[in-house]
């Protein structure tokens, strides 16, 4: 098989990680995710714990604080934490595009690869209905409360996204292809998915 490489941006509750997840292991590839911290971590030679609370995060007055002390050739001079996690993440996107097929998810990993003709990006999403209905069952909390998870992580991920790239996350323009979760089914996205990435 060709390399090629998906990476897939998705609304909280749309269940976007569990499609990246079992489509690499049907297809004998990785699956990058929060892994991707870790490998940021370790490639600029930070402590991970620096970054826990700064992943898919946008700029803020704290997280716009010069750390002199963490910088290096790899993090990059003058840069706020987030900046740093961010370029440090790209470069590993890119180093694992170079070397091997995968499924990437978040991260900005489409804007970060653009251009490449092995790469797919896709957008899942789901009706709000659907949403909350799979967030109340998976954390077993209240409507409300599944309510208020999904805005937030949403919000959190849309301004990571629009504040690093020149797109907009979630508009059908900023992707190759986009999924409707539930109108599909989870197995069922999986199988476009699977057909996508094995094309020539």
């Amino acid at each position: 098989m060709a390399k090629h490489i998906i990476t897939i941006g998705r609304e909280f509750g749309s269940g976007g990680r569990e499609i990246g997840k079992t489509l690499a292991k049907e297809l004998g590839v990785e699956c990058y995710d929060s892994r991707l911290i870790e490998m940021a971590a370790e490639y600029g030679e930070i402590d991970i714990s620096i970054f826990r609370n700064v992943e898919e995060k946008k700029a803020n007055s704290l997280l716009y604080t010069i750390h002199h002390d963490l910088a290096n050739e790899k993090t990059g001079y003058g840069l706020p934490l987030n900046d740093m996690l961010f370029n440090l993440q790209s470069e590993v996107i890119r180093q694992l595009a170079e070397r091997e097929s995968c499924i990437l998810i978040g991260r900005c990993a489409d804007y970060i690869l653009a251009g490449r003709k092995y790469v797919h990006s896709v957008f899942i999403h789901a009706d709000m209905e659907a949403r909350i209905k799979r967030i109340m069952q998976k954390y077993e909390i209240s409507q409300k409360e599944a309510v208020s998870m999904i805005k937030k992580k949403d919000k959190a991920r849309s301004s990571y996204y629009n504040f690093f790239t020149n797109r907009r996350w979630g508009e059908k323009e900023s992707y190759d292809l986009t999924i409707n979760s539930n109108v599909l089914g989870i197995d069922q996205s999986i199988q476009v998915l699977k057909t996508l990435f094995s094309l020539a």
